[in-house]
Parts: C-alpha cells; structure tokens; sequence
C-alpha cells in the first residue's frame, strides 16, 4: 500500500554507467548522464524547436548504411552532437550516425545545428549529410501523420 505521506514519483528508467539522455521540457533541452549511478544534468541548453520528450541515446539504432547495394535515407532533426556521432530523430525513433557522415558539411564551415532537420544518405556503407529540402520534410511529416506518429 502507497502511503500519502510518502508519495512516490515517476519511475526512472536507470541505464548502464556513461548512459545519456537528452530531455526536452519546458522551452528547455538538458544532457543527463548515469554517473555514480544516478542521473547527472550536464548541460541545459534552449530546445531548438524539438519536439517534448525523454530520449535515450543508448537506444538509438544504427542506420542501414547499403552496403547490400540498396540505397536508404534518413531525413528528420538533429537531437544531439558530440564528438564521434550525430543523433537524429526518425519516426519510429533515434538513428546514431557516424560524425563522418557530416565531414562534407563541416568542411563547407556549416556548422551542425540541433533542432534543424538533415538527410543523411547512405549507399555502399558511405554515409553523406546534407541539409534538408523543405519539401522532403513537409512531405515526411505529412507521412507520419498519416500513420498516426508525430516525428
């Protein structure tokens, strides 16, 4: 039986050790880390236009990078950029690219900006980012809400 002197919160979903998440609330995006086993606030940062919500980066998949031959794109927001990867967000999720994906962009001094949506392209295990067209994201967000998932 719960007592109302002692009122529980929200379960916390506990992640291995270095686990990150990016918590988007309140006008706001923070960066947690598991340090010590407990949830550490790195970073609060503005939210960048994206959408409210707990993001596990350790559950991020990894794209299909075509090597069997097939070409696959990803199109959706930046949700995070740190040194080594770039995580996007998909409809059904977070894909974890490769920062080398990105090398034509930084090289070109565009900057990666989180909250601003790119199309990262994959053909033959070579992964090439550029900044998406508005028609591809209108068209991708009309998709979603067709299956009755927001992006």
């Amino acid at each position: 039986m719960v007592s109302s002197l002692k009122p529980t919160g929200p379960m916390v979903k506990m992640m291995p050790e270095g686990s990150r998440k990016i918590c988007v609330l309140n006008g706001s995006r923070q960066v947690d880390q598991v340090i010590k086993g407990e949830w550490i606030t790195l970073k609060v940062l503005p939210e960048n236009g994206l959408k409210t919500g707990i993001y596990q980066l350790a559950e991020a998949a990894k794209p299909d990078t075509g090597k069997a031959g097939s070409a696959k794109e990803y199109t959706g927001q930046l949700l995070h950029v740190d040194s080594r990867e770039v995580y996007q967000l998909q409809e059904k999720g977070i894909v974890k690219h490769d920062r080398a994906a990105f090398k034509d962009l930084e090289a070109k001094g565009e900057p990666l900006t989180v909250g601003r949506n790119y199309t990262v392209g994959y053909a033959n295990g070579q992964g090439t980012a550029k900044i998406a067209q508005a028609a591809n994201v209108q068209a991708q967000r009309s998709t979603s809400k067709a299956s009755g998932q927001s992006i």
